[in-house]
């Protein structure tokens, strides 16, 4: 008996110590994602660094906003073939209900980020993070392919 709780507590330890150590990889992933986003975005707009000082934490609220917001209707992991006709109707206007206070979120940060960037800069910054995001799923599968291949690799590839 006390063999199996000697196991058992060092098999809950180990299994703790994995599960943490699987979060901090996941956090220093989410970094580097952050700091090349940051980079990406600080070099394709062309931002000084008075600009950069003012933009950075505009866009970070807002995008701390965003999610707060897609969190709060928490609409994923329901199957629409599932939903009863009154769930679905339910769905559809939250959706909408969403997709309006998005778009207020955005059209409030556009209002906010063009006092401290020019309109060229500001027009632009729709078309960088789609770039960016491109940058983001080409560089995944390039690390995905390298580990297929057992090559691995750190760092984002800038080219």
């Amino acid at each position: 008996m006390k063999k199996l709780f000697l196991g058992a507590l060092l098999s809950g330890i180990l299994f703790a110590n994995l599960s943490a150590q699987g979060n901090r990889s996941r956090e220093i992933r989410e970094e580097r994602i952050q700091s090349f986003k940051i980079a990406f975005i600080t070099e394709q707009l062309q931002l000084t660094p008075e600009e950069s000082q003012q933009f950075w934490p505009l866009y970070n609220q807002n995008e701390k906003d965003k999610k707060v917001l897609r969190d709060s209707y928490n609409m994923k992991g329901r199957k629409i073939e599932l939903m009863s006709d009154s769930e679905l109707d339910e769905f559809i206007t939250k959706h909408f209900e969403l997709e309006e206070k998005q778009l207020d979120l955005k059209k409030e940060f556009f209002k906010n980020i063009r006092q401290v960037l020019p309109i060229r800069k500001v027009a632009m910054l729709n078309k960088v993070e789609q770039q960016f995001k491109r940058k983001l799923l080409e560089e995944m599968r390039r690390r995905k392919q390298q580990n297929r291949q057992g090559q691995g690799g750190r760092g984002f590839n800038k080219n």
